[in-house]
């Protein structure tokens, strides 16, 4: 059977093909133009929307409010966003190299966007199956920084490279980079390099070395994730990326780059070394700036406040009050449950216990804090944790499982000191260091309540040189010195018995030391110190001897309201109680207000009151306030000099005996409260007035 006759193939006429292709060409033209008509719509549409580059030209961000030293030591910061402007000369080659080659290696090359980064880094982030490497250019994220909001959204983005080139355009390559290094977030509340610096490291970002400064170009990616704080090995790798690339971009050669990876880093565990010297003080300058300023222009001015704390002085202040608080904690024990801190947190206090404290790092701070990782009872040491580092130091003394027996002096004792000590210290307890100011070697202070407090001024001008309103700002920030309202026992009497020599007495006026009895309910019997009497008895030896009986009687003889009067005059605010127990100091005061009334004996009659601000600039060190001097004439010259004389034989004759040891001119009164409560001394020499309560015991 004959096959069919094939089928030829029935080809499209030529007519038909061009009208094909011609349709084809026309909707690819109109598509092309519609979508460019639809994009420069919305190009117009995100240009009206676009800020204004201009404002960069004028880089005012928040900055930092400093509080300085007397020596211009920067001893606190007040702000939102911890920033310290730097230029860019300020930065040490280096670091800029680090920032540079980690984060925009072509940026002096391209025009604000870099679309062959943006490729490279697709790439690699494929390559390693996570984000290793971000496209965006330092301009970019300036830009994003400073000018848009942080969503991911693709309008975002198209602005960001709109204004990014722009940037680049409007300003310079070093401008820019002067931004981004004091714009960057690098982790612990501290925005740009400066700030970073002095967070990590407690130094200045001029004083980094490479190794210092390739860690925290590591930051910018992921704060959190790289902190060297909080997860340290991540911080290394990331160090170590980054001198990788400066070594591919050739700022630094392999060896430099090996050698500056193996140097140990030493952190300032978030704070510089000074921040918490004097964390008292720092507040008590904070609370003015807030009241007279508002604390919203306070967080972001930038300000610059030069007090008049002298960090010699304070130290030796510091030292005197941890001295005197563990001296009375000797005698007198109280114990105060420690925080301790679970296993699982170990980590957050303590990143890495691969060495030994080093000899250079131990100067760093003179108190800081640690974390109880080990403890071998046989020894009766603990393995403490700083940070990176750790020590092994001995136990404090153990504490007694009981509270002490209401007592007096050195007489008190222990109830049940049979009974076993219970243990000073536990795996997990942070506790607080203290280092020698001379062998350097660390001890574990006790956590007990007996606290203390310290005011220190120059005579002359009031300028408060040191303060200290408690042994432990962390534990409380209540300040003794400023808030605090103690009865000041004897230490009140040199107060009105200047107000009687005012009123017409002198040192040798003759007053009888005997038995008074005061009928009431229930009924009042005075009693001296020693219980005895000693008759008559002249104003001089009633003051010396701290009697009072004396002082009673030479209170009824001036009159209460205008003994009360005369401590208004030098100085003393509190409410004093009008009755004759004002005569053995009954009244709460603080210590600011007798540094303020004993001040005016050194003086001769010349009231200057305390103060602590001497100056503040603004952040283009144009000088906004000043301190006004001020004088007032409040007691006789005459009155003034006896009591200098009478307070200084106090020391020589009396009960503040101790300090002539010191081989210095000095007067003062002591003064405690019943069962030993509260005890106090005021004095002064020719330069400084004093006032610091040795101990005051926190009973329950």
């Amino acid at each position: 059977m004959p096959s069919p006759p094939s089928k030829s193939r029935v080809r499209p006429k030529p007519k038909k093909r061009k009208r094909f292709l011609s349709r084809l060409l026309l909707f690819i033209v109109a598509f092309v133009f519609i979508t460019s008509f639809l994009a420069g719509i919305f190009y117009l549409f995100l240009l009206f929307q676009l800020p204004n580059i201009k404002s960069l030209n004028d880089y005012n961000p928040p900055l930092a409010t400093r509080i300085l030293a007397t020596d211009g030591t920067v001893i606190g910061y007040l702000y939102k966003e911890k920033r310290i402007l730097v230029s860019l000369a300020e930065c040490p080659p280096h670091l800029i190299q680090a920032f540079v080659s980690s984060e925009d290696a072509r940026f002096f090359k391209h025009r604000g966007v870099d679309f062959l980064s943006i490729l490279r880094a697709l790439w690699k982030n494929i390559w390693a199956g996570e984000i290793v490497q971000g496209g965006s250019t330092i301009t970019q994220q300036v830009t994003k920084s400073l000018l848009l909001s942080p969503e991911r959204s693709l309008a975002r983005k198209i602005k960001e490279a709109v204004l990014s080139y722009r940037l680049d355009r409007n300003l310079s390559k070093e401008d820019i980079l002067t931004i981004y290094l004091n714009q960057i977030y690098l982790g612990h509340g501290a925005y740009g390099v400066e700030a970073a610096a002095r967070t990590y490291f407690g130094k200045k970002a001029r004083d980094l070395t490479l190794h210092e400064s390739t860690l925290l170009a590591g930051l910018p990616q992921a704060p959190s994730r790289y902190s060297p704080l909080l997860h340290f090995q991540k911080a290394k790798e990331r160090q170590r990326y980054v001198l990788k690339r400066m070594v591919e971009e050739g700022f630094i050669s392999e060896t430099e780059a090996q050698a500056a990876a193996e140097i140990p880093v030493f952190l300032s565990n978030n704070q510089e070394p000074n921040l918490m010297i004097a964390p008292h003080f720092v507040d008590l300058v904070r609370k003015y700036l807030y009241q007279t300023w508002g604390s919203e222009f306070v967080l972001k001015a930038g300000l610059v406040v030069q007090t008049t704390l002298d960090l010699s002085f304070q130290k030796a202040a510091m030292e005197a009050i941890l001295n005197g608080t563990q001296a009375v904690q000797g005698r007198h024990i109280y114990t105060r449950t420690i925080k301790n801190v679970p296993p699982e947190k170990f980590e957050d206090y303590c990143p890495g216990q691969g060495q030994p404290v080093s000899e250079g790092n131990r100067k760093r701070t003179d108190i800081t804090s640690g974390l109880v990782v080990q403890i071998d009872p046989m020894a009766q040491t603990a393995k403490v944790c700083l940070g990176q580092e750790w020590t092994v130091l001995p136990f404090p003394r153990p504490l007694p499982p009981t509270s002490p027996v209401q007592g007096q002096g050195d007489d008190e004792g222990l109830a049940n000191k049979e009974e076993s000590p219970t243990p000073a210290l536990r795996v997990g307890d942070v506790v607080r260091l203290r280092r020698h100011p001379v062998s350097l070697a660390l001890t574990i202070l006790d956590q007990n309540q007996v606290e203390g407090a310290l005011l220190c001024v120059e005579t002359r001008t009031g300028s408060i040189k040191a303060l200290v309103g408690g042994k432990n700002y962390n534990q409380t920030e209540f300040n003794r010195a400023v808030q605090s309202r103690r009865q000041p026992g004897s230490s009140f009497k040199p107060i009105f018995y200047a107000a009687a020599l005012e009123k017409g007495l002198t040192p040798a006026t003759i007053l009888i030391d005997s038995p008074i009895y005061y009928r009431g309910s229930p009924a009042c019997v005075p009693q001296n110190f020693d219980h005895k009497f000693l008759g008559p008895t002249t104003l001089r030896t009633g003051l010396i001897q701290s009697r009072n009986i004396v002082s009673i009687k030479i209170l009824q003889r001036i009159g209460i309201p205008y003994a009360i009067d005369f401590a208004r005059r030098l100085g003393i605010a509190s409410p004093l109680y009008p009755n004759l127990s004002l005569a053995l100091g009954s009244s709460g005061v603080s210590l600011w207000e007798m540094v303020t009334a004993y001040n005016c004996f050194p003086t001769l009659g010349q009231q200057v009151p305390p103060y602590y601000i001497q100056k503040i600039m603004d952040r283009y060190n144009q000088v906004i306030y000043t301190y006004p001097p001020k004088t007032e004439k409040v007691m006789e010259s005459q009155t003034a000099h006896m009591m200098n004389q009478l307070l200084a034989a106090v020391v020589k004759e009396g009960t503040g005996w101790r300090l002539k040891a010191l081989g210095k001119p000095v007067a003062g009164k002591t003064g405690t409260t019943n069962d030993f409560r509260d005890a106090w001394f005021i004095g002064f020499t020719p330069q400084y007035t004093l006032f610091r309560p040795s101990a005051i015991a926190c009973r329950s």
